[in-house]
């Protein structure tokens, strides 16, 4: 598992319940040497320059919030790395709907068909997701987010917590919604929107 903060006990609680299907084994950290002295969740931190040995045997998970995180999923895939695809059990996702790899689906969310999850997207507790939908690539939609059918969420957006987002909208690359935002129109990438109707706080935001 990439990352070796609070937010990794976290993943690791919720996702033990899939020990039939993974087991976890070890938390990497890339930033400070002196975490890998530690434990998390009882499995071991080891250092990012160390984590070669793993390739033959194990998939990665990402545990990192953040949309830049496909800087150090991106080194780990030009290792060799691939990474695993997890949902919670207590969700409910339709067959027809496509998830890329590194997709995180927690627990008690409902993702409807014919829409497709990019690569190392991120949906927390409680999401609805509507049909014909695309979320992009490195995206993380904070629990009790609600979105509509027919959307077209970008590349590394963050919805935040209890976000609706209406029928038929786009939000553009890296854009960022404020918790309770409802999203009736498009909204440009790179930019903060809040508010009932959502409107643009500020503008060159997101990430680069």
């Amino acid at each position: 598992m990439l990352g070796a903060r609070a937010y990794s006990e976290v993943l690791l609680d919720m996702f033990e319940c899939l020990s039939d299907q993974y087991s976890f084994d070890a938390l990497v950290e890339n930033q400070d040497r002196a975490n890998c002295d530690t434990t998390v969740g009882d499995l071991p931190v080891i250092w990012h320059e160390d984590v070669a040995s793993y390739l033959p045997t194990h998939k990665m998970v990402c545990a990192l919030g953040t949309t830049l995180r496909n800087k150090w999923i991106e080194e780990c895939e030009a290792m060799g790395f691939s990474f695993a695809t997890l949902v919670h059990p207590s969700s409910v996702v339709s067959k027809r709907t496509a998830l890329s790899d590194g997709v995180i689906i927690d627990a008690a969310c409902v993702v409807a068909g014919y829409s497709t999850l990019g690569p190392h997207s991120r949906l927390g507790r409680r999401v609805s997701l509507g049909h014909h939908t695309k979320i992009g690539a490195y995206t993380t939609i904070h629990p009790g987010a609600v979105i509509s059918g027919n959307c077209n969420i970008g590349s590394q957006v963050v919805l935040g917590s209890g976000t609706v987002v209406i029928d038929g909208v786009t939000i553009g690359d890296g854009a960022v919604t404020a918790a309770g935002t409802i999203v009736n129109k498009d909204i440009p990438p790179r930019v903060l929107a809040a508010g009932n109707p959502a409107s643009i706080k500020r503008e060159d935001y997101g990430p680069r």
